[in-house]
């Protein structure tokens, strides 16, 4: 009996966690003047996040739009959370537009998630992993050959090696 009910206590999370995430709105208004204003909407970029990771590339575009501007705007003025893009992460919105964005939020929501991190290597594990899962679920996703590699790299557990070569961040 018991472990029915953690089975049916573990799927009711789950659902929970599916429907938050497709029911995202931006927040009405928001606006970003003061480090308080970034603080008061750390909440919104992670849900924000995982409504972007669960939500396929080709449904809702408009309101994709509308969320990865939140983000992105938080994201440029946040006085707490830094994100580092460089030339290889950008090659990955070539394919499929979105990806950078995905990138960020991912980057955000690990350093929010993990009382403001510093730790670059496992930030940018986590930023890809959510990439890596929103390309495999093939909704509205391109192929992609360089997607497919770190996929391998990833699958190898050599996504620290991947990291060291393609983003030059040691361990």
């Amino acid at each position: 009996m018991k472990r029915y009910n953690f089975f049916l206590l573990a799927s009711l999370i789950l659902v929970n966690t599916f429907v938050v995430g497709q029911n995202f709105e931006v927040p009405a208004n928001y606006q970003f003047n003061t480090k308080d204003d970034y603080s008061r909407y750390e909440k919104n970029i992670i849900e924000a996040t995982n409504w972007l990771h669960a939500t396929p590339f080709n449904e809702q575009k408009e309101k994709r739009q509308e969320v990865s501007a939140f983000v992105v705007k938080w994201i440029n003025g946040s006085p707490t959370v830094n994100v580092e893009i460089n030339p290889t992460i950008m090659d990955f919105e070539e394919k499929n537009p979105g990806m950078l964005t995905l990138y960020m939020a991912g980057s955000a929501k690990y350093v929010l998630e993990n009382n403001y991190s510093k730790d670059m290597r496992a930030k940018h594990k986590a930023a890809l992993k959510g990439m890596i899962a929103v390309y495999k679920s093939g909704k509205g996703i391109k192929k992609d050959k360089k997607m497919e590699k770190l996929i391998k790299s990833d699958e190898e557990d050599k996504l620290d090696e991947w990291l060291s070569e393609n983003l030059k961040i040691n361990q």
